[in-house]
């Protein structure tokens, strides 16, 4: 089997997880595509839709949803800033904590985000009937790493 990815190898064909990680792979590079046009990663993407789905939040929040380093939190906050598509303000009851709050088109772009991953789920699930497609879904949500809720468990 040749992977959307342009790997191949007999041997991970019998491996979920193998197949799993170069299907991911193909996502992410052509999230990644997609988003570029506009100037946002991937990070930004997710950063932004959580301020969607959860309003103005603090930057320590962010930190803990992320999963990143503080200095990389810093730089893709910078970046939202910079595009117009978020904003840090300081937190009226401790002015020593920032909110992050995402602007009009920040909204705009996650939009276009989410028909882009649209896009991307219809050319990669097309060979999948919509009864297979919800089945896949449902499976994959019950995937976690050992010990650890599913990576979607907080979404």
């Amino acid at each position: 089997m040749v992977y959307p990815d342009g790997y191949s190898c007999a041997v991970d064909e019998d491996r979920v997880g193998m197949v799993l990680m170069h299907l991911g792979r193909d996502v992410d590079a052509r999230l990644r595509k997609q988003l570029s046009a506009t100037g946002l990663t991937p990070r930004h993407g997710f950063a932004l839709s959580h301020l969607c789905e959860n309003g103005p939040t603090s930057q320590q929040s962010l930190l803990e949803v992320l999963e990143v380093d503080p200095s990389v939190l810093v730089a893709i906050l910078n970046d939202l800033e910079k595009a117009g598509l978020a904003e840090r303000k300081r937190d009226p009851e401790d002015r020593r904590r920032h909110i992050v709050v995402m602007s009009e088109k920040g909204r705009v772009a996650v939009n276009g985000m989410r028909a882009a991953v649209d896009t991307i789920e219809r050319e990669m699930l097309a060979d999948l009937t919509p009864s297979d497609t919800a089945r896949l879904h449902e499976l994959l949500l019950k995937v976690r790493p050992p010990g650890g809720p599913s990576p979607c468990a907080g979404d």
